[in-house]
């Protein structure tokens, strides 16, 4: 695999550049431990390390995304119109810019709409538009107009491969120390007292573009696991305890 074949890849943290409106595929998984070094032996020497990975702590990097939801609650419940996007707001490291984001599933197909802007934007969002146009202002409309406010500040570390093959660029991430805190401002800085999610867990995923590649199945096929869903922001929630007068509708 030469430079050439990775440039698709190697702009952001993501399968794909930001503002690419292909929808990719997501599959994840919870590992233990054991699993979750099988995964990086093999990745060792089917794929090469993310360039954003930073060296000083073993290539991994720190990720903090803080979700979105409406005062009900509707992106927990799923409820209409709140079932398949998500909002939310992510910073790598301590990068002086931000991406807004989109997220929008269709099964395992993930389409994500993506503006990177600088972190003191963050302060626009936290009041109503003006008529001044702004990169973000698709974002900050979206996030009025569905009542949406900052709900979690989630925190973990990521250690990412990448590469490809002849079925398409080829994306694999291990994340660990998950946790997260209930947060109702515009910020996205390290923060301490969050709870653990998935305590001896790590989540692993799989990023491709078409049907799954030889090269994750083989994978799979020796590790024989199977993906399921692993939402983060509802991990938070539950670690947090939800409002006592929406915990019978979060029971149903």
């Amino acid at each position: 695999m030469n430079r050439d074949d990775l440039q698709d890849i190697i702009q952001s943290p993501s399968l794909r550049p930001s503002g690419s409106p292909a929808p990719a595929f997501e599959l994840k998984f919870k590992v233990d431990a054991e699993q979750a070094a099988r995964i990086h032996q093999w990745s060792r020497v089917n794929l090469v390390p993310d360039p954003h990975g930073d060296p000083a702590q073993g290539g991994t990097y720190t990720t903090t995304t803080l979700y979105f939801d409406t005062p009900e609650l509707d992106v927990y419940h799923r409820s209409d119109s709140y079932r398949r996007s998500k909002y939310r707001i992510r910073r790598y490291g301590m990068m002086s810019s931000v991406f807004l984001e989109r997220k929008t599933k269709t099964g395992d197909r993930v389409r994500k709409q993506r503006t990177t802007v600088a972190e003191s934007a963050l302060s626009v969002l936290d009041r109503q538009p003006s008529s001044a146009v702004w990169e973000g202002q698709w974002f900050h409309d979206r996030i009025i107009n569905k009542r949406l406010h900052p709900s979690c500040l989630i925190s973990y570390r990521r250690q990412a491969w990448i590469g490809s093959c002849s079925e398409g660029p080829l994306r694999l991430t291990v994340d660990s120390d998950i946790q997260g805190i209930l947060c109702n401002e515009f910020r996205l800085v390290p923060f301490d007292g969050g709870l653990p999610m998935l305590p001896g867990r790590l989540i692993a995923e799989l990023k491709f573009i078409n049907a799954l590649p030889l090269p994750f199945k083989r994978l799979l096929d020796d590790l024989r696991i199977n993906p399921g869903p692993v939402s983060k922001y509802r991990l938070c929630r539950e670690a947090w305890g939800l409002p006592r007068s929406l915990q019978g509708a979060a029971r149903a």
